[in-house]
């Protein structure tokens, strides 16, 4: 689906105002069908990007109109080569320009996946367990993932250090987005927390749906920004990211963690944002272990 802001890129390209040179694939693990005006913005949840390495034309007869005369389509088609160490389950792919006028400090980002357990403790400094992907449980980023246990209404909090973030710069109507899997119905509601230190944070709690497996769920910043400690976090200088699950009465509860990032919602570019969204089902999913490099071809087809 080409979006909105697609259409009007590549407008301004063909008239020479918009410089298409750079282009870049972006991957993500979502499943929501893209929208039909074009209205979407960004995937739903992006964990890859890479440089757009090869462009070509594919035209090709599909017909004949009434009148006898061949029919044809038109597509453009980018090519780009996933690196040997990433891991992940890609069912959304993104197109996006690969430069853009204004520089923004507070960008989308990816925070956090949860492939490496020994990087998270708890208040005891004991690890979190790790899963190993299996046939029936996938880690849809990396080829691992972090699970936390809490027995009933108990709540258990791993944490890890961050590369300083700098929170400060993004605004109220941003999101935080967690990417996790459901195993029962006993989780009551899974906390995030940010810390400048030990005893200044903020958080924002999810409240997952019922019914289990792969969640995706978004909350706007100012639940993050209103929910502190008594004395508020440095948002200059977050230090720590801290994953807290709560059960209810009902028994122990057990989720497993994909991945965490910051979607920036209120920025506008004129010459930058998603131009195409492909959701990727059944046999067209591509699992991409690490170990080996993997090309990917974008098609986009031109509606003329």
């Amino acid at each position: 689906m080409i979006t909105r802001f697609g259409k009007r890129f590549l407008a301004g390209y063909l008239a020479n105002t918009t410089d298409f040179s750079n282009k870049e694939l972006a991957f993500g693990i979502g499943s929501t069908t893209p929208n039909t005006k074009g209205n979407d913005t960004k995937l739903e949840f992006e964990f890859y990007r890479i440089p757009v390495l090869y462009g070509s034309v594919d035209i090709a007869q599909t017909g004949v109109d009434g009148d006898g005369d061949p029919v044809f389509s038109y597509t453009a088609i980018f090519l780009g080569t996933i690196p040997q160490d990433v891991a992940g389950v890609i069912s959304e792919v993104a197109l996006y320009p690969g430069s853009r006028t204004s520089k923004n400090s507070f960008d989308s980002k990816f925070i956090t996946s949860f492939e490496n357990n020994l990087l998270w403790k708890d208040s005891s400094g004991n690890n979190p367990q790790l899963q190993l992907n299996t046939t029936s449980l996938v880690s849809k980023i990396g080829e691992n993932m972090v699970y936390i246990q809490s027995p009933a209404s108990t709540a258990k909090e791993y944490k890890t250090t961050l590369t300083t973030l700098d929170l400060s710069g993004y605004s109220v109507n941003d999101s935080l987005a967690i990417a996790y899997k459901k195993a029962d119905n006993n989780v009551s509601k899974i906390r995030v927390k940010f810390y400048s230190s030990s005893t200044q944070y903020c958080y924002a709690d999810f409240t997952p749906a019922s019914g289990t497996g792969d969640r995706i769920q978004s909350i706007l910043l100012n639940d993050l920004f209103s929910n502190t400690s008594t004395t508020p976090p440095d948002f200059t200088n977050i230090t720590n990211l801290g994953v807290e699950v709560t059960a209810n009465s009902s028994g122990t509860t057990t989720v497993y963690f994909d991945g965490i990032r910051i979607n920036d919602e209120d920025t506008f570019d004129p010459t930058y944002g998603m131009i195409s969204r492909s959701v990727l089902t059944g046999g067209n999913i591509i699992t991409k272990t690490s170990g080996r490099q993997v090309d990917i071809e974008y098609k986009l087809q031109l509606g003329f």
